[in-house]
């Protein structure tokens, strides 16, 4: 197992608090989110972890030196995640868990999306459903639609940015990435790779952590949130 954290963005909600640093070397309780990440997925015996980086990416990279592996997104301005999900296309190999890097969440989130016996599996949480975010459509058991256009009405869930691949499920929606990557749409989540498949009945599993503590880091107040609660 694999694991691929997207730490490219700027951050520019943060900008006025995070003194210029990526979102995952902001510090919660005396340490960055990513050093959490890390420490838990190395304690779960995930066995290599790359970064991929992109505003400041030299910071990330003195921080944790040979520890982990890394991919560089210049277009990290100017483009969304899925391009640097591609940037890392190269370093993907077999089972993989994917993560994006302003997340703050207690162990048995992450344990629960690695057990995740799906092809692809993606965790949501039920009870944090809010307009603006990825929210997801389950019927009978599989997620039919996923993105930030649902409305609350039509959403059962929110995905909180950690999924899980198997090689099958990977072999399935990395063509659909780079498909959409061609088409030009580089402003698009990596999740457009599943989306895509969905849309075609291929399952798309919700591995359900409602009741979990959980935080994404987006906003100055998210940040005072997190230092509150997470010391």
């Amino acid at each position: 197992m694999r694991a691929l954290i997207l730490a490219a963005g700027r951050g520019t909600r943060l900008e006025a608090v995070n003194g210029g640093l990526p979102k995952g070397l902001v510090e919660v309780g005396g340490k960055p989110i990513l050093d959490r990440q890390i420490e838990l997925l190395e304690s779960l015996d995930v066995d290599r972890i790359c970064i991929a980086t992109g505003y400041n990416y030299e910071l990330i990279e003195k921080r944790y030196g040979e520890r982990v592996d890394y991919r560089y997104n210049p277009f990290f301005e100017h483009g969304n995640n899925i391009v640097s999900f591609m940037f890392a296309r190269d370093w993907i190999d077999g089972d993989l868990v994917v993560l994006y890097a302003d997340l703050i969440y207690e162990p048995a989130i992450l344990d629960a999306a690695l057990n995740s016996t799906a092809d692809i599996g993606m965790v949501v949480d039920r009870n944090a459903v809010e307009r603006g975010h990825a929210l997801v459509s389950v019927e009978n058991g599989k997620i039919t639609r996923v993105g930030t256009e649902l409305g609350e009405s039509e959403a059962h869930a929110r995905f909180i940015g950690i999924a899980k691949y198997s090689t099958d499920g990977l072999n399935a929606m990395l063509p659909e990435i780079e498909s959409a990557v061609k088409a030009g749409k580089t402003d698009q989540y990596y999740i457009i790779g599943a989306r895509s498949l969905m849309t075609r009945g291929y399952p798309v599993v919700p591995v359900d952590i409602s009741g979990r503590k959980w935080l994404e880091i987006d906003f100055p107040e998210d940040l005072e949130r997190a230092r509150r609660e997470w010391a």
